[in-house]
C-alpha cells in the first residue's frame, strides 16, 4: 500500500529535508512531487507562500518507524500533520533578539541594504549612510535628485520609512526605531512647520478664532504640538481618523478671563 504525504518549508529542499526526518527515511526513498516552490512575496511582506511537495513511500512499513499512528495513511487529514512544525521553530528561534550592540549592527546593516535596494529602482545615484544611537537608527539619504525620494511633503519619504521598518521588523522582531532623512529635509521640515505654528498661534490669539492646518502624518503634528505646548493662549488638537489628520489650534483667551 502506498503512503502520501505532504510537506511544507520555507524552500523545495527544506520542504524535502523535514519529510525525510518526520519519516525517518532518506530522501533516495521517495518518490518526490514538487506542488509549490514557494514564494517570498514583495519584500517578504506580502504573498509570501511556502513550498510544498507531496512525498510517496512504496513501502508503508518504512513510515511507520517515524511518524505517529495518527499520521499515517492518511493523505487528506496528513495536511495538518508534520508540514509546518520545523519552520515554526526556526522562525521561532530566528526572531529571538539577539545582544543589543549585535542587534544594532544587525538591524542597521538591514534597513540599510533594504533602502538601498528599494531606492535603486528610483535613482541611480543615490547612498545610504547610517547611524546606529543606543536605541535608534538613523538612516541618512544623498541623492542628485533627492526631491523624488521626499514627495509631496514628505510622504514618498514616510512612504519609504513604513516600509523599511516593516521589512526589518519583520526579520528581526524589533521595535527600534528607525528614521530616515534626505539631503536634511527633516530639519527644514520641523523649522517650516515650526514657523508655520508660532504665526498661526498668534493669528488665533489676534482674532479668536482657530485656525486649520492641512492634513499631516503624526510626526509633523507632534512637530507643531511641541512648538505651541509652552502658550497658555492656545491649544492644539488633532482632528479626524487615519494616519493624516487636520491640527486645530484654538484660543484659550476666553478661558482665562472667567
Amino acid at each position: 500500500m502506498l503512503a502520501i504525504y505532504e510537506f511544507e518549508g520555507k524552500t523545495k529542499e527544506e520542504a524535502i529535508r523535514s519529510a525525510c526526518e518526520e519519516l525517518g527515511v532518506s530522501e533516495e526513498k521517495l518518490k518526490i512531487e514538487v506542488l509549490s516552490y514557494g514564494s517570498t512575496g514583495i519584500f517578504g511582506l506580502v504573498g509570501v507562500k511556502k513550498a510544498q511537495v507531496r512525498v510517496t513511500l512504496r513501502d508503508a512499513s518504512e513510515a511507520k518507524k517515524g511518524v505517529p499512528e495518527a499520521k499515517r495513511d492518511a493523505p487528506e487529514a496528513k495536511r495538518d500533520a508534520p508540514k509546518a512544525k520545523p519552520d515554526v521553530t526556526e522562525a521561532q528561534g530566528d526572531e529571538e533578539a539577539p545582544d543589543a550592540e549585535e542587534d544594532i549592527e544587525a538591524v542597521g546593516e538591514t534597513a540599510r541594504s533594504t533602502l538601498e535596494g528599494i531606492i535603486s529602482y528610483v535613482v541611480d545615484d543615490a547612498t545610504v549612510a547610517v547611524a546606529r544611537l543606543p536605541d535608534n537608527i538613523r538612516l541618512k539619504i544623498e541623492a542628485s535628485n533627492p526631491a523624488i525620494l521626499i514627495g509631496r511633503h514628505g510622504r514618498t519619504l514616510d512612504a519609504l520609512q513604513y516600509l523599511v521598518r516593516k521589512i526589518v521588523r519583520k526579520k528581526h522582531n524589533t521595535k527600534m526605531r528607525i528614521s530616515f532623512d534626505v539631503e536634511g529635509y527633516r530639519d527644514r521640515r520641523k523649522e517650516s512647520l515650526t514657523q508655520l505654528a508660532l504665526r498661526l498661534g498668534e493669528k488665533v490669539k489676534l482674532s479668536g478664532k482657530p485656525a486649520t492646518i492641512s492634513p499631516m502624518n503624526a510626526y509633523d503634528r507632534r512637530i507643531v504640538h511641541i512648538a505651541l505646548k509652552d502658550d497658555t493662549l492656545v491649544k492644539t488638537q488633532s482632528k479626524g481618523g487615519g494616519e493624516f489628520r487636520k491640527l486645530v489650534i484654538f484660543s484659550q483667551k476666553k478661558q482665562q478671563h472667567r
